[in-house]
Parts: C-alpha cells; sequence; structure tokens
C-alpha cells in the first residue's frame, strides 16, 4: 500500500514537471490563450520540494502492524473494505454530481482516464434522473430557470444599460461552468464518438453490401450449376438421338433387300428423327437459358468487381473460377453435339444424292421401255427389250466409267485443295486453341493474383490498423487543432488587410482617377512580394511545428504508455518530417545527421524515466564504491556494501559557480552530486558528475550514462532545429 501511495506521489511530480516548461532560471510557466508555448531555450523544472503534489480524495491507509496469530488479517481485510467503500462512494459521487467530477479531475492527476473507463461500464445518469440538468443551477439564483429566453438575450443588448444586482450573484457563480479548456473538451470528444460511429455505420454499410453481393453470388452460382447441368444430360441425349438416327439411316441404305420390304426400317428413321428434333428443341430451349443465367452470373460479377465496396471481396474470384469452369463445360458439350450433327447433315447430303440417282436411272428406263414398268413379277422381258437394256446398260457404265475417271481426277484436285484448306483451317483453329487456352490461363493467374492481393490486404490492413492506432493517435488531434487555428487566425488577417486595401485603393482611385494604373502595378507588386513573404512564413512554420513534435517526442516519448521502460518512441518519422519541411535545406540535414541512428531507430529515455531511474543505479554504484577496475574479491565486496549503509550524501558544489576538485571527487560524492543536480532539472551537470565514476561504479552507470548522453544528443539537435526555425520565421516578419 505504502509503495503504491509513492509511486502516486513521484507520478503525479512527473506529471507536473512535464507541464512546467520556462525560458529563464527563476523557472516561471508562461501560457498564452491557456495554451501551453515552447521556447528554443533549454526547458528547467522546479523541484519536487517547491510543489508538494495535492492528496487524492482517498488516500491509501498505512499497512497494519504485523500481529502473531490471525489478527492481521481480520485488520488488513476491514482496511480494505473501508478503502473499496470511499473509494466507490468518490466514483459514485462523481458520476452522480458533474462538478464534483470537473473538480476531481482538475485537482488528481490521471483521475479523468480512470473516470472515464470506469464511466464507461455504468449507465447514463439521465435514465436515473431525467428531471435533473446535466448543470443544475446554484440555488442563490432561480431567475434564470424561470426565464431562460430572456437570460439568452441579454447578451445581445449592445445598449449601456447595466444587468441589475441579483444577476450579477448569478454571473459570478455561472462564469466557472463555462470553462472553455471544458467546452472544448466536450466538443473534441463529441467528434470524436461521431467520426467513430460514421465509422461504425460505413463499415455496416459496407458489410451489408458485401453480404448481399454474397447471397446473390451463391444463388446465382447455385442456380448455374443445376442448369449447366441439366443443360449437358439434354445434350448428352441429344447426341444419343442423332447418333441413333444417323445409324438407322446409314443402315436402311446400305441395306440392299427389297424396296417393298424395308417400310418397316424407314419407319424406324422417321421415327428417330422426330424424336431427335424434340430433343434438340428441348436442348436448345435449355441451351438458352443456361446462357442467360450464366450471363446474370457474369453481370453481378462485373458489377461487383466495378463497386469499390465489394470489389475486394473474395466471393467474386470464386464466382469467377465457377463461371470459368462451368462455361467450359457448356462450350465444350455444344462442340460435343456440332460434331454430330455435322456428321449427320454429310450422312442426309449422301442420302440425297442417292435418291436422286436411283430417280435419274429410272428415268432412262423409263424413256427407253416405256412398257416395261420394273417391279412386276408377272411379265417378262423380250429378247429385244433384254438387248435394249443391256445396251443401254453399256452405255451407261462406260459413261459412268468416264465420269468415274474424271470424278476421280477432279477428286484427287478437290482433296489436295480440301488438304490445303484443311490445313489452314487447322492453323487458324491451333491458334484460336491457343488464344483461347491463352486467355484461360491468363484469368487463372488474374484470379490467383487477386487471391493473394485480398490475403496480402487484409494483413496489410490489420498491420496498418495497428501501427496507426499506436503512433498517430498522439499527434493528430493535436496538431488539427494547432493548424486549424493557425489557418483561422491567418485568413482573418488576410482577409482584414485585403478589405483595408480595396476600401483605400477604391477611395485613391475617386480622388486620382490619372494615376490608378501606375499604382494598380504597384498594388499588384506589394500583393505578390506578400504572398512571397507568406509563403516563406507558412515553410518556416511547417518547420516550427515539426520541430516542436520532435522535442514532444523526445520530452515526453509514447504518453499512451503507462510504464517508463514503454515509453521509448522511434524519432525516425519525426526527423523526416522535420527534413521534409526544411527543404532539404542544408543547416537542417547536418543536424539531422548529428542525432545518433540508435535515438531514430530505437527512441531515447525522458528525463523523468532517467530520473525514475536513477536511485536504482545510485544504490548499486554505492554497494560496489571500492571494487575498482581490477575487480576485487568477495570480502571487498561485502566490505564495500557495508561501507554503503555508513556513508551519506554529502553535497557542496551546489550552484555552478562552485569549483570542483575532479581528482578528490569519489563515488559517493559524485553519485550525490549527480542526484542533486538531476533533481533541479539539470541532467548535463548530472552528466558530467556521473563521468567521474571509475571502477566498478561506471561500469554499472555505464547504461545510465550512455542512454543520458543519447537524450542530451537528440536533445541539442531538436534545440538548434527549433532555434533555426524560429530564426527563419522572425527573419520573414523583419
Amino acid at each position: 500500500m505504502w509503495k503504491a501511495s509513492t509511486r502516486l506521489s513521484s507520478s503525479i511530480r512527473s506529471s507536473r514537471c512535464k507541464r512546467a516548461f520556462s525560458i529563464t532560471k527563476k523557472k516561471q510557466e508562461q501560457k498564452v490563450d491557456g495554451k501551453r508555448v515552447y521556447y528554443v531555450h533549454q526547458p528547467t523544472f522546479p523541484p519536487p520540494q517547491s510543489t508538494p503534489p495535492p492528496c487524492p480524495p482517498q488516500p491509501p491507509p498505512p499497512p497494519p502492524p504485523k500481529e502473531s496469530g490471525g489478527g492481521g488479517f481480520g485488520t488488513f481485510f476491514r482496511l480494505l473494505g473501508v478503502t473499496t467503500v470511499g473509494i466507490g462512494g468518490v466514483i459514485g459521487y462523481a458520476w452522480y454530481d458533474p462538478e464534483f467530477r470537473k473538480y476531481l479531475e482538475k485537482k488528481v492527476p490521471y483521475s479523468k482516464k480512470f473516470l472515464d473507463v470506469v464511466f464507461e461500464y455504468l449507465p447514463n445518469r439521465s435514465s436515473y434522473f431525467p428531471s435533473t440538468p446535466e448543470e443544475p443551477s446554484p440555488p442563490p439564483c432561480p431567475p434564470p430557470l424561470s426565464r431562460p429566453k430572456k437570460e439568452d438575450t441579454r447578451p445581445l443588448n449592445l445598449g449601456p444599460k447595466e444587468p441589475e444586482k441579483k444577476d450579477d450573484k448569478c454571473a459570478q457563480i455561472e462564469v466557472p461552468k463555462e470553462d472553455p479548456k471544458i467546452t472544448a473538451e466536450r466538443a473534441k470528444e463529441e467528434q470524436r464518438r461521431l467520426v467513430e460511429q460514421r465509422f461504425r455505420e460505413k463499415e455496416a454499410e459496407e458489410a451489408a453490401e458485401n453480404a448481399a453481393l454474397e447471397v446473390v453470388l451463391d444463388n446465382l452460382i447455385r442456380k448455374a450449376n443445376e442448369v449447366v447441368e441439366t443443360t449437358i444430360c439434354i445434350q448428352k441425349k441429344q447426341i444419343d438421338a442423332v447418333r441413333k438416327h444417323t445409324a438407322l439411316l446409314k443402315q436402311a441404305m446400305e441395306d440392299v433387300s427389297e424396296i417393298l420390304d424395308k417400310d418397316h426400317q424407314w419407319q424406324q428413321v422417321a421415327e428417330a428423327f422426330k424424336q431427335r428434333e424434340n430433343i434438340s428443341k428441348e436442348a436448345d430451349k435449355s441451351v438458352k437459358e443456361a446462357r442467360e443465367t450464366l450471363d446474370r452470373l457474369r453481370s453481378a460479377i462485373d458489377d461487383g468487381k466495378k463497386n469499390k465496396v465489394t470489389h475486394r471481396n473474395k466471393v467474386l474470384n470464386t464466382a469467377q473460377e465457377t463461371f470459368t469452369k462451368v462455361n467450359n463445360e457448356l462450350k465444350n458439350a455444344e462442340k460435343e453435339v456440332s460434331r454430330c450433327e455435322c456428321e449427320a447433315r454429310v450422312l442426309s447430303k449422301y442420302k440425297d444424292l442417292i435418291e436422286r440417282g436411283r430417280k435419274q436411272f429410272a428415268e432412262e428406263l423409263d424413256s427407253i421401255m416405256p412398257d416395261v414398268k420394273l417391279g412386276r413379277r408377272s411379265k417378262k422381258l423380250t429378247e429385244e427389250e433384254l438387248n435394249a437394256l443391256i445396251a443401254h446398260a453399256h452405255r451407261r457404265i462406260e459413261q459412268l466409267q468416264r465420269t468415274l475417271a474424271e470424278q476421280v481426277a477432279m477428286e484427287a484436285k478437290r482433296i489436295q485443295d480440301a488438304l490445303e484448306q484443311q490445313k489452314k483451317e487447322e492453323d487458324l483453329l491451333t491458334t484460336k486453341l491457343v488464344m483461347i487456352e491463352n486467355e484461360r490461363l491468363k484469368d487463372t493467374f488474374a484470379m490467383e493474383k487477386q487471391n493473394w492481393e485480398a490475403n496480402a490486404r487484409v494483413e496489410f490492413e490489420k498491420e496498418l490498423r495497428q501501427q496507426l492506432a499506436r503512433q498517430a493517435a498522439a499527434h493528430s488531434d493535436h496538431l488539427k487543432d494547432v493548424l486549424c487555428v493557425q489557418e483561422q487566425e491567418l485568413n482573418a488577417q488576410c482577409e482584414k488587410r485585403i478589405h483595408a486595401k480595396i476600401l483605400e485603393e477604391r477611395q485613391s482611385f475617386q480622388t486620382e482617377v490619372v494615376g490608378w494604373i501606375g499604382r494598380l502595378k504597384g498594388i499588384e507588386a506589394a500583393v505578390e512580394a506578400r504572398a512571397e513573404s507568406e509563403k516563406i512564413a507558412r515553410v518556416a512554420q511547417d518547420l516550427w511545428l515539426s520541430c516542436i513534435a520532435l522535442n514532444g517526442v523526445i520530452r515526453h516519448g509514447n504518453e499512451e504508455a503507462h510504464e517508463w521502460e514503454n515509453r521509448l518512441r522511434p524519432l525516425k518519422k519525426e526527423v523526416e518530417a522535420v527534413s521534409d519541411a526544411g527543404g532539404k535545406h542544408p543547416f537542417v540535414e547536418t543536424i539531422i545527421q548529428t542525432i545518433p541512428e540508435e535515438a531514430l531507430d530505437r527512441g531515447v529515455w525522458t528525463e523523468d524515466s532517467l530520473r525514475e531511474r536513477f536511485p536504482r543505479v545510485k544504490k548499486v554504484c554505492k554497494r560496489v564504491a571500492m571494487i575498482d577496475d581490477k575487480g576485487g574479491s568477495l570480502f571487498k565486496f561485502m566490505l564495500s556494501y557495508v561501507q554503503s549503509l555508513f556513508v551519506f550524501d554529502s553535497v557542496f558544489a551546489k550552484t555552478e559557480e562552485d569549483l570542483v576538485n575532479v581528482n578528490e571527487l569519489d563515488a559517493f560524492s559524485a553519485l550525490a552530486h549527480a542526484e542533486f543536480w538531476l533533481e533541479r532539472g539539470d541532467l548535463e551537470t548530472a552528466l558530467r558528475f556521473m563521468n567521474q565514476l571509475k571502477g566498478e561504479p561506471r561500469r554499472v552507470a555505464s547504461d545510465w550514462i550512455r542512454e543520458a548522453k543519447l537524450l542530451l544528443e537528440a536533445r541539442q539537435a531538436a534545440y538548434a532545429l527549433t532555434a533555426f526555425a524560429s530564426a527563419s520565421g522572425l527573419g520573414t516578419i523583419f
């Protein structure tokens, strides 16, 4: 319990030391319009003894004395219960009374953060006390409660009438309520809540759009798979029907039996053709439906990719893969159907040629022997008719032989031409297939790339959010407020000056019409010079702000961390900002190069951290004060430890004018003087005394000395950059 109280007191001293900045040895704190002002000179801190920390509302009780038996535990539990009840009562009254909460936050450091965390889990006070206003008015002034409108309109009265006496008390009491700091904090908190609410609403809208897209694509993918599967089954039936009709037609054409006995075969061919036509119509309808479904799926995928919210959804890649797969299956089935139908068309053309030849031969016989009807069994041919038939057959055979010879020659040529044409078509088909395969591979690679990009983007966004939450939270609000205020001030000044110039020129234009051209040129030159000067001033302001940010990081480190060891923060980002703001100026770059790399990559310990760490270093150094560079025995270590218990601190160099003999300075004196100057905020003098250590104390304190040197080097560079930025800004003014 006492350790916790000591820790709280040291934290309060550190927080008060961090708020004190001064430019003189008197250690005075200056503020402008309620804001903290940073100077180029090295700030000094008041000693902790001069500013006693305020007492918290409920200090922890001292530990009870140890007793033999079980009485100590009872006393401990009683003290713990009293402490818990007291802290709970303070929190409850702060929840009920906003004025008490403001007073508590103002007087007790770090209480605001603690109360904010606790009040997040408590219900709103207005739900339990609806009739109680947020800021209750004091009892001495009841009139403003009965007539709020008149009280709101009174500040607008510009006349010399003085307010009534009874209103003076109300005004005197209500002044603390309208604290601009509290109002700014409330506005800032409200703005942060609005931004968070908008961000959550935006995330909810994006999630809803992605969920809707996933549902639509899921339904379309399922429907496309079902329709394409059904279409492929129907196309397989169509292929079987075409092949069956082709086989029956071929069998009927090749059969040499009697014509009258082939009616049954041709009837089967007709039935197969009818079945083929029915299945073809059904297949065409199914293919059309499948194409429409795939077109809807493709349109949904394109719309999802064009949308800025859903173009990163992984479902789009899955849908694209499914669309490509199903489309390829449908195309392959259509190719197989086309090939079977082409074979059927060739056989049908062959049948037509055979039928035409038979009809032509029957017409020739009818012209030679009109009385003879082929196919009749009762009538026999005479010798003359038989000779005429044989002669016609010989002539027909000779004609067919000549035609066959011509056809063989022509077919040979046609085959050659067909082979060449087939070769060209195969080349074109090969090129087309290569292009199709290339497009398919490109689509596959694109989908894989999109998957990789999506996974990498998710990891990157996750890591980026973590880094932004750790690094950008401390500076964004402060820089935004400062820049907004400066922008408003500069805009107001610029508008005021421009308005004055316009009025002046208007009056001079009315009085001196003759010389208006020359004066106009002079005004243009003045405006250009002013714009150039303001441009240089803005550059200097940016450099100054960057330097102030660097000083803040060096002085405070990572303010979000509670432990001093976790407040290390790299200076690389702030140094890069200073370099960018300085426009690669040689002086700025030279100063930046003097900052150690360790400070850029890891950060530096703050002065408060080194001050808190020093007592432990001092304690260990005093225990090994008798050990030199060569080391020592165990007895010597024990003797040194015993000596440290009986040696008290003695400081004789209490001002900068006091002379110190370095040769007579031992480890105890060096540590005492270092602690004395460190408590007074003079880290440089404390480091000088620490450098006088030798032997084992020097080795023990080497890490602290190195960190102090690193802090002083970084702080000296930051002060030099701030001085250069201030000088640059003053140069634009004078």
